[in-house]
């Protein structure tokens, strides 16, 4: 089952700065008492208007243990956001035609990914990207228990989200590009888009640059090195700046050997699949929605780390921002901001 569709609406307008100064002053009287009330130690952010990033801001602890602030170069978990980038580079292997978003991804792989699910054999990159594949968000135990799972429903008939899809989607990539998916991916994008310090796998180089997640109560959850192995779907750190880089990518195609196309930004910001109930409708890596001030294109992330972040992009305006905080509490946080930045 396919759908094809995109978003018609009359958008407020917004004059040039507008966009920045509304951020600025939104996140000024509503931000501290957001932190205090959700017990969020540290939160970082990114503003795009028309193309530029035009202002960058952060307040608080990156870890409130070791008493370091958050400054702009703190890298965050970006966790599910880390879909999106990974998503870029599938539909610039599509535009190579090493890829097929229409053939069934076992054909790459040449054996069975769960020799205990046959229907599995029907999934691919597009049901994986659009997530129809049918696989739970993760199995029993994790990931890495290797544990067999059953899918929740036929590959292509429905909407259900998936990190396990991205995950066997990620395997495919590796066995195409031969290579694992944090070399390749700052290789032939990361770099090219100006985002140095971001990777999918720990690297020695970050450090103490990495901020600690802090859980509902804001404290020490998770600090330390962690994502000793690459995983699509979650395993991002980067900072709001780079990945505002990355949203310029999404709104400026055809810049250079690193992009794709406009056609296949095109094809990420159709809409092809939505839930049941019709509050989430989904593109090729992205969510799309209407909004006061234009059609938005948006991925959260969350991890269990205690790291909750989000992204939106306007396409008509250009413009775009991206919030990152370190606790547990940070999605009501950055869902009042925004709240707020629309209705305004």
């Amino acid at each position: 089952m396919r759908w094809f569709c995109m978003f018609l609406f009359t958008p407020a307008t917004l004059f040039a700065g507008e966009w920045t100064d509304l951020a600025k002053r939104v996140t000024a009287s509503r931000l501290p008492a957001l932190m205090e009330s959700n017990h969020v130690p540290g939160v970082s952010m990114a503003v795009v208007e028309d193309l530029q990033i035009t202002w960058l801001s952060v307040y608080g602890k990156a870890d409130v243990k070791a008493e370091a602030p958050v400054t702009t170069n703190t890298l965050f978990e970006a966790a599910s956001m880390s879909k999106p980038l990974f998503a870029y580079a599938v539909m610039k292997l599509v535009e190579n035609k090493r890829l097929d978003l229409d053939r069934p991804l076992v054909d790459y792989l040449g054996k069975p990914y769960l020799p205990d699910a046959p229907k599995h054999k029907q999934i691919t990159a597009r049901m994986v990207l659009n997530h129809t594949s049918g696989f739970p968000n993760w199995r029993k135990g994790g990931w890495k228990s290797g544990k067999p799972f059953p899918l929740k429903f036929d590959p292509g008939t429905q909407y259900g989200y998936s990190g396990e899809g991205f995950l066997f989607l990620q395997r495919v990539v590796e066995k195409i590009t031969k290579e694992g998916i944090s070399p390749y991916m700052r290789r032939e994008f990361m770099l090219p888009t100006g985002m140095p310090t971001s990777n999918y796998e720990w690297d020695e180089k970050h450090g103490a640059k990495v901020g600690a997640g802090h859980d509902a109560k804001g404290e020490v959850k998770k600090a330390g090195k962690r994502f000793d192995e690459a995983n699509a779907a979650y395993s991002l750190l980067t900072t709001p700046s780079e990945y505002a880089r990355f949203l310029i990518e999404m709104m400026n195609p055809n810049r250079g050997g690193h992009s794709i196309s406009a056609d296949s930004v095109t094809d990420m910001l159709t809409e092809t699949s939505r839930s049941k109930s019709g509050d989430r409708i989904y593109g090729l890596g992205w969510a799309l929605s209407d909004t006061s001030i234009g059609r938005a294109v948006s991925h959260g992330g969350s991890n269990s780390s205690g790291f909750r972040c989000y992204s939106r992009f306007y396409p008509d305006s250009r413009n775009g921002i991206v919030i990152m905080s370190n606790a547990a509490g940070g999605k009501r946080l950055y869902q009042a901001l925004l709240t707020e930045i629309e209705g305004k």
